[in-house]
C-alpha cells in the first residue's frame, strides 16, 4: 500500500512545525520514518547531514499514550533515559541533577517518587515530555501528545510545552487534527491531504 508520495519537507533548528490532516492520511507513519521507526521505500531523511535510518538519540519521540515504564518512579522514568545516553559523560550527581532540572520544566519535581499509576493523565504526559527533552534531542517528535487529555489540562499542557520549547530552542515536529492547536504552538503548519 502506498501511504505517502512525493513529501518533501525541510524543517529548520528551532522551528516548530506542525503536520494536521485526516485520520488515516499517513501522518503517523511520516513521523515513525522521520524517527528512524520505519524505513521509506524510497527517498531519504537527514538530520545534520546525517541519514536517518534507526531510532537514536539525536531524535526523541513523545507519543499520545504516555508510554511509560509502569514499574518506575517518575523520577525512574526520565532517570533510564538520562543514564543511557549520558552515563559516560555525566557523573552520577550531575544525572540527578539534570533529571531534577527536567521534571522541574514541566513541574512534576514534587511527584519524582509516585510510580505512573498514581497520577493524572496530564502528569503522565508531562513525565512523557520532560524525558524527551532531558535527552536533549536535536528533534522533538510529538505523535498527538495531547489527543487523549482532557480540555483543561490539553491547555496547561500547551502552555508549559512552549514555555520549554521557547526556553530550550528545541526543534520541534507535531503531529496534530487539531488546527487552533496548530496555530497556537507552531511556527509553520503543514497540511497532508488525504491519500498517497
Amino acid at each position: 500500500t502506498e501511504v505517502l508520495r512525493d513529501v518533501n519537507l525541510r524543517i529548520e533548528r528551532g522551528e516548530f512545525v506542525s503536520l494536521i490532516g485526516h485520520s488515516g492520511c499517513g501522518k503517523s507513519t511520516l513521523l515513525n520514518i522521520l524517527g528512524g521507526l520505519l524505513k521509506s521505500t524510497s527517498g531519504e531523511v537527514f538530520l545534520e547531514g546525517q541519514v536517518v535510518d534507526e531510532p537514536g538519540p539525536d531524535r526523541a519521540i513523545v507519543f499520545q499514550n504516555h508510554s511509560l515504564l509502569p514499574w518506575l518512579t517518575v523520577y525512574g522514568n526520565i532517570a533510564i533515559a538520562v543514564d543511557k545516553v549520558f552515563g559516560r559523560s555525566k557523573s552520577k550527581a550531575e544525572r540527578h541533577d539534570w533529571v531534577m532540572h527536567n521534571l522541574e520544566l514541566v513541574q512534576m519535581a514534587q511527584a519524582k517518587d509516585k510510580r505512573p499509576h498514581e497520577v493524572s493523565g496530564g502528569m503522565k504526559q508531562r513525565v512523557g515530555i520532560a524525558r524527551a527533552f532531558a535527552i536533549e534531542p536535536k528533534m522533538l517528535l510529538l505523535d498527538e501528545p495531547f489527543g487523549a487529555l482532557d480540555a483543561l489540562t490539553r491547555g496547561t499542557i500547551q502552555d508549559e510545552l512552549l514555555r520549554v520549547v521557547q526556553a530550550t530552542s528545541q526543534t520541534v515536529f507535531m503531529i496534530t487534527h487539531d488546527v487552533d492547536e496548530a496555530i497556537l504552538l507552531a511556527d509553520k503548519i503543514l497540511l497532508m491531504s488525504n491519500g498517497p
